[in-house]
């Protein structure tokens, strides 16, 4: 089996803004990836919404012009869950023997 390629790093980071303008505004300068749904929250400290960047492209956004604008938090490397839970998951079919019964939480038909 060959060698996965390297992959970079994601981060998932909840950034904050005083309002949405300032929010967007760093959003169309810094280009992150939104998720499939993206969803602006008011809080006690502004605006926020959750917010996934390659490290490469964190980086940039902390030393952009708008990153004055908002406190960027990182919550999560998903890159590193990711391979956590790839490894939780096992080779072949297992329920290739004949006669096995599935097993968890899933309905059985």
């Amino acid at each position: 089996m060959s060698e996965e390629p390297e992959l970079p790093e994601v981060l998932r980071c909840h950034v904050v803004a005083e309002n949405a303008d300032e929010l967007r505004k760093f959003v169309r300068e810094t280009d992150p990836d939104l998720g499939c749904r993206p969803v602006m929250r008011g809080g006690r400290t502004g605006v926020g919404a959750e917010l996934y960047f390659r490290q490469d492209q964190l980086d940039r956004a902390r030393s952009s012009r708008s990153a004055q604008l908002v406190d960027i938090t990182t919550v999560e490397n998903v890159t590193e869950n990711w391979r956590a839970r790839k490894e939780e998951v096992g080779d072949g079919d297992r329920f290739a023997a004949r006669g096995a019964v599935p097993r968890g939480l899933g309905r059985k038909e």
